[in-house]
């Protein structure tokens, strides 16, 4: 006999109302929110689109869109939950609804995303391999990681997913590593002026110089870099000065669920592609290629990690912890993880040669948590800017210092007077004169987590050495493309496309290849 209980989800209330006005693609009523004389707001939900806001930009809207399955929520100014969301503007409604999930099942306010074999029920995902049967069959828990064993998992190809300082050392021994990461495109007028100021300071000579860590190397981040709007001649400065370049995918193909959903097929094409552009265009040597993140931090359980691993990444970092009074060190999908999933479906079999460098939760000074800096309660001082980067820092430095990650896009520093930017170089300026912080990439924060090394010895352990790597070149080439229909365009409002290379332009706009062609090329 079933059982028929009541279960929570989230639904759209489908309202009859007419088309909003747009104006190049923009919703008129943004245009109205951003307006200083009109309401002056910071940002504007999309009437279409409960996934989709606008950032206010000196009066003028900017697109953004919400991670995973979220919803922007005006009255919080920030991307919730679906259970916890409300926008009236898109008329989104958290409504109870009467759901069938079976007989002795998961927790019955979840949906249903697990038929068991025998058909004995439906569970939600997070109660898969959860190491409770909830299937007649077990068929739940089949294929599934196992927990951690610490005395099979060692360094330096496996670390379990916890807390504890790699090679027993004790947190004053500890390096104190800080990790800037950049998603998205990467602009040359983000490269001329945002990276520049971040990276580099005025010298008593009014040059820019590097900032440097305590060895003497330069202060370096990791750049996931999508293909559209980038800039490949700026890839290549970056790469050349140190930085780390990692992949976002070709296409940052909307809605997020386009990733849950797509096969292995499409992660590879997606990715494996993205690096042969990144190589080609950008000068980056394929074998430094070597971590990824899934655009807006929705991937599609195995399937991605197993993508990663036949591709030979090293690493992924799209996977959200839960809070923890101890920030979690980064782990192998080995075995199963205890990080939390904060956007399903996350890894549930045993990955061996994959790390995850997890996006460790901050707490914002709206005391929420957020994994993207933007994501964050949006500071309106630089003071609040400060506390906000000092404050989740220290949460880190003052516990097991686990490597802290500063994720970043460039949207942070916009319209915001400037004091963002400013908060961001008092705060390198700051951990600058502290002995035992590095401000690392996120390959070599690995390398160090993969050979822990006592903070005495630390002098030489990082190769800042790259004269081997391609400088940019004097006058690179511009490459342009007209009648473009990918996203954000389409058939009927196409766009142009421009980029600069130190290599010869693709004769076409390059997209992402099919995997037959990969294959012909070895890749």
């Amino acid at each position: 006999m079933k059982l028929f209980v009541v279960a929570v989800c989230a639904c759209l209330a489908l309202v009859a109302a007419a088309v909003p006005q747009k104006r190049f693609g923009v919703p008129l009523s943004a245009e109205d929110d951003c307006n200083p004389n009109i309401r002056a707001r910071n940002f504007s939900a999309d009437p279409n689109d409960c996934q989709v806001f606008y950032i206010c930009d000196n009066g003028w809207p900017k697109i953004s869109f919400c991670p995973g399955v979220t919803v922007w929520t005006p009255a919080a100014e920030r991307c919730l939950n679906r259970h916890e969301a409300e926008n009236a503007v898109c008329q989104f409604v958290y409504v109870p609804e009467a759901v069938e999930i079976g007989v002795g099942l998961a927790p019955v306010d979840e949906t249903c995303d697990f038929q068991c074999e025998d058909n004995s029920g439906c569970i939600a995902r997070r109660a898969q391999c959860d190491g409770i049967s909830h299937c007649r069959d077990g068929s739940d828990e089949r294929d599934c990681a196992p927990p951690c064993d610490l005395d099979r998992c060692r360094l330096p190809d496996c670390k379990c997913s916890d807390t504890l300082i790699p090679g027993g050392l004790l947190a004053s021994q500890v390096p104190q590593l800080v990790m800037i990461g950049w998603d998205e495109a990467v602009r040359v007028e983000d490269y001329n002026h945002l990276y520049q100021q971040i990276f580099k300071k005025l010298s008593s000579a009014r040059r820019r110089e590097p900032r440097r860590n305590a060895d003497g190397c330069p202060m370096t981040g990791t750049f996931f870099v999508s293909h559209q709007f980038t800039d490949y001649a700026a890839v290549n400065a970056l790469y050349a000065e140190g930085n780390e370049i990692a992949t976002h995918s070709v296409s940052k193909q909307l809605p997020a669920e386009y990733w849950r959903d797509s096969e292995r097929r499409v992660w590879h094409e997606e990715f494996v592609t993205m690096r042969l552009l990144l190589n080609q265009l950008g000068n980056v040597k394929a074998e430094d290629i070597v971590g990824m993140r899934a655009p807006y931090l929705q991937t599609a359980g195995d399937d991605t990690i197993i993508m990663a691993q036949r591709n030979n990444f090293l690493y992924d970092s799209s996977y959200a912890t839960d809070r923890n009074d101890y920030p979690i060190w980064p782990y192998t999908f080995d075995y199963r993880s205890t990080a939390g999933c904060a956007v399903e479906p996350c890894p549930l079999q045993s990955l061996p040669g994959v790390w995850e460098i997890p996006l460790v939760d901050w707490i914002d000074t709206n005391n929420t948590l957020c994994e993207n800096v933007d994501s964050c309660y949006f500071p309106e001082t630089k003071q609040e800017a400060m506390e906000l980067l000092f404050s989740n820092f220290a949460r880190h430095y003052q516990t097991n210092k686990a490597p802290f990650a500063i994720n970043l896009r460039a949207r942070w520093f916009l319209d915001d007077g400037m004091h963002n930017l400013e908060a961001l170089q008092d705060f390198l300026e700051g951990v600058e004169r502290m002995d035992d912080v590095y401000v690392v990439t996120f390959a070599q924060a690995l390398q160090w987590v993969r050979d822990p090394t006592p903070l005495n010895d630390m002098d030489g352990f990082f190769n800042c050495d790259y004269r081997d790597r391609t400088p940019m070149c004097e006058h690179p080439t511009l490459c342009g493309y007209y009648n473009i229909t990918y996203q954000p365009n389409d058939v009927d409002h196409q766009g142009d496309r421009f980029f600069m290379t130190c290599n010869e332009c693709p004769p076409q706009y390059p997209w992402v290849m099919p995997i037959d062609t990969l294959r012909a090329l070895g890749l």
